[in-house]
């Protein structure tokens, strides 16, 4: 929070973002004395934020503190910052992103991410939430993976849960049963308050005792299988073996999802990549 050479730091931006704010038209500040000019001031925005004017100012100076998501929110809303703008204070003060006031709506995609999955027509492709909730799938999806249109469809419950998918991913245990349950650890980890993977993964591990047994014994942590080889036999191909490759992509309108395609591999041996389960 140092002072940019090109002046773009977060402290002339937070000058400037008070400077076009008219003080006169905020109503929690109508009868104040001495009653506010057109300028916002410091001590005002203090007042607004319920801290100290001493306490705002340091955010203002570039000072490093321990400011609190919730007093970057409130001066988010004394300011009326714009979402971009939110986002820059939050990045600059604190390095990570806001929290989101309420959870999106999955079933609310942006019509560009939208198009794009409708429009993918070579491949099966799908949107999942944090949790591999199915939120939506292109028509050859649900054609290779009858599942992912049912009520309820979920990647990992589908993949670790169903008998069907054990004869349909081939060698189960190592190029799915391992691959997943390493995601399902560094999600359940990266994201303690989320109530739907703790009990996803409470779900798992009672359900079943090859994936207790997996769980118990491995360390694996993996992200995401982005580009990693799988096998299958499935009835869309009348159960001819069928050799592809998972493909995850993060929309930037909406980084909660992950928009996952799935494209043959012809060749074999080396270049091939390894195994793993259909996408993340």
């Amino acid at each position: 929070m140092t002072e940019a050479a090109d002046g773009e730091s977060i402290s002339r931006l937070l000058r400037a973002w008070r400077a076009r704010t008219d003080a006169r038209q905020i109503r929690e500040l109508r009868g104040v004395e001495p009653r506010p000019g057109r300028r916002l001031s410091q001590a005002h925005v203090a007042r607004l934020t319920g801290v100290s004017e001493g306490w705002y100012r340091a955010l203002e100076s570039g000072r490093r503190q321990d400011f609190s998501e919730g007093f970057l929110l409130r001066v988010a809303r004394a300011l009326d910052l714009s979402e971009a703008e939110t986002l820059t204070l939050f990045l600059a003060v604190c390095g990570r992103r806001p929290p989101e006031a309420t959870p999106r709506d999955p079933r609310g995609l942006p019509e560009g991410v939208k198009a794009l999955l409708e429009q993918q027509v070579s491949y099966p492709a799908y949107l999942s939430d944090i949790a591999w909730n199915v939120v939506a799938v292109n028509d050859l999806m649900a054609e290779w993976f009858p599942w992912s249109v049912r009520p309820g469809a979920n990647l990992i419950r589908w993949a670790l849960l169903s008998p069907e998918a054990r004869e349909q991913m081939l060698d189960w245990e190592h190029s799915c049963a391992r691959a997943y349950l390493a995601m399902l650890r560094v999600a359940a980890n990266s994201n303690p308050d989320n109530a739907e993977l703790r009990a996803l993964v409470r779900e798992v591990l009672d359900a079943d005792a090859d994936c207790r047994r997996i769980w118990a014994q491995g360390s694996e942590v993996v992200e995401h299988r982005d580009g990693h080889v799988f096998r299958l036999r499935l009835p869309y191909h009348h159960d001819r073996e069928i050799r592809v490759a998972s493909h995850v992509l993060l929309p930037i309108q909406r980084p909660d999802l992950r928009f996952v395609f799935i494209t043959p591999v012809e060749e074999t041996g080396a270049g091939a990549g390894r195994e793993a389960g259909p996408g993340a």
